[in-house]
């Protein structure tokens, strides 16, 4: 049995890694806060070390014995952002992993990063297409474009290091009460469905089910090549605005209730409501009417194959029934 570390198990991502790796007959290790809600974990089988990604001397612990790290742990965009949490966590939380995969000899580093930093106006493959020039400057933005430069630095000296770069992840999760945390896709198709979202930015997303992000994951943990990235989209028929997802998930969940799309603009209201990085996103949308997600080197090199979204939005309305959230 191979024990791979995960981190940011209790995650929409993280949990699923572990789940599949469970499934496949490798021991998922799980490096979690003290406070985390671990007990849907512990019940599957994932062994749990306690600490937290931004303390290297935990993480190096929990690197020990490990054949693989899959690094999912992350700060997400929100409406309110500190740049020194971010930081903290998305660049000096990757080092730690680097760091500890070197030190402890946990071989290859799959690590989860995000594709809204790259220039996708120039025609080439969304796996070789250049960072953009002038990237939006949010907290979440900079700082995972840091930890990608980092985990791009480490691949070219040599360690063995691969990136994947999710569309916009939903689907269910173990850890449900993570899975449906403020900064998650979930939760707005959660309170969509429920009748308590009206309207949302107006911008085009890569849906793309959880499950896929961590088959994908998995799948570059084991035929990756060091030093490329992975662009972990939904199909590129299925790009479309959270709006537009809702009112799908509205539909299949039999409810009337629909969301209307709203275009960025200065107000500060947008603003305060969206925050910084869906701001960014939205802006840089509307520069780019024509772009659309495609898969090439990642399907080719991973297999991979993603969900069609009414069949993934489908198992999500099933999922918040079965979790008590949707009557």
């Amino acid at each position: 049995m191979t024990t791979i570390l995960v981190t940011g198990a209790t995650g929409l991502t993280g949990g699923n890694v572990c789940r599949l790796l469970l499934e496949r007959g490798d021991q998922p290790r799980a490096l979690v806060r003290p406070d985390a809600d671990t007990e849907p974990l512990a019940q599957l089988g994932v062994e749990l070390a306690t600490g937290d990604i931004t303390d290297a001397a935990s993480v190096r612990a929990a690197a020990r014995g490990c054949a693989g790290i899959v690094h999912t742990a992350a700060l997400l965009g929100g409406a309110s952002q500190d740049m020194a949490e971010f930081e903290a966590v998305n660049v000096t939380g990757t080092l730690n992993v680097l760091d500890a995969a070197e030190t402890e000899g946990a071989g290859r580093v799959v690590a989860l990063s995000t594709g809204t930093f790259f220039d996708t106006t120039t025609g080439a493959d969304p796996e070789d297409a250049p960072i953009a020039a002038n990237p939006s400057q949010d907290p979440y933005t900079v700082t995972k474009l840091a930890a990608f430069r980092a985990a791009v630095d480490r691949a070219a000296a040599g360690q063995d290091v691969v990136t994947c770069h999710p569309g916009a992840i939903y689907g269910p999760a173990p850890v449900a009460s993570r899975a449906l945390a403020r900064t998650s896709f979930n939760r707005v198709l959660l309170s969509a469905v429920r009748g308590r979202l009206d309207r949302y930015l107006r911008f085009r997303v890569s849906w793309v089910f959880a499950d896929d992000v961590a088959r994908g994951s998995i799948a570059a943990l084991d035929r990756g090549v060091r030093g490329e990235r992975y662009m972990l989209d939904g199909r590129p028929e299925d790009a479309m605005s959270i709006a537009d997802a809702c009112n799908r998930a509205c539909a299949l969940a039999g409810v009337a209730h629909r969301v209307d799309d709203i275009d960025p603009s200065d107000d500060p209201e947008l603003a305060a409501q969206f925050g910084p990085t869906l701001m960014a996103i939205a802006t840089k949308d509307r520069a780019d009417p024509g772009h659309r997600p495609v898969v090439s080197k990642t399907s080719r090199r991973l297999d991979y194959v993603p969900t069609p979204i009414d069949q993934g939005l489908g198992q999500v309305v099933d999922w918040f029934k079965a979790i008590g959230r949707l009557a």
